[in-house]
């Protein structure tokens, strides 16, 4: 019995994880865009207080410097590492990335 619950544990916090496996997003779509997509989920999720506001961190409500993190942004979104203390959706990881692998056009 002491060996069941033990894995249980070991189960219910392994299978507890931030981040979504990269697998799970869907194909790029050619049709996201900074202005349409992109810019409202970095703004809404990643430009709070002592986050990417311009003030501890650039500030990725602007396209310049979504732009020229582009890679960094990709990793840590892949990763679960940003936002911090947020989670984002699959739709969301999924524009983000297809953003960024489409060329991360000012679009």
């Amino acid at each position: 019995m002491k060996n069941a619950m033990v894995c249980f544990s070991i189960l219910f916090f392994v299978s507890c994880k931030k981040s979504e496996s990269i697998q799970t997003l869907t194909v790029c779509n050619a049709s996201i865009s900074y202005k349409n997509q992109v810019h409202a989920i970095l703004v809404a999720n990643c430009t709070s207080s002592g986050c990417h506001d311009g003030n501890a961190l650039p500030s990725l409500g602007d396209y310049l410097t979504a732009h020229d993190a582009a890679n960094q942004i990709k990793t840590s979104v892949k990763t679960g590492v940003m936002p911090k203390n947020k989670i984002l959706s699959t739709a969301d990881k999924s524009a983000i990335i297809c953003w960024i692998e489409n060329g991360a056009l000012n679009n």
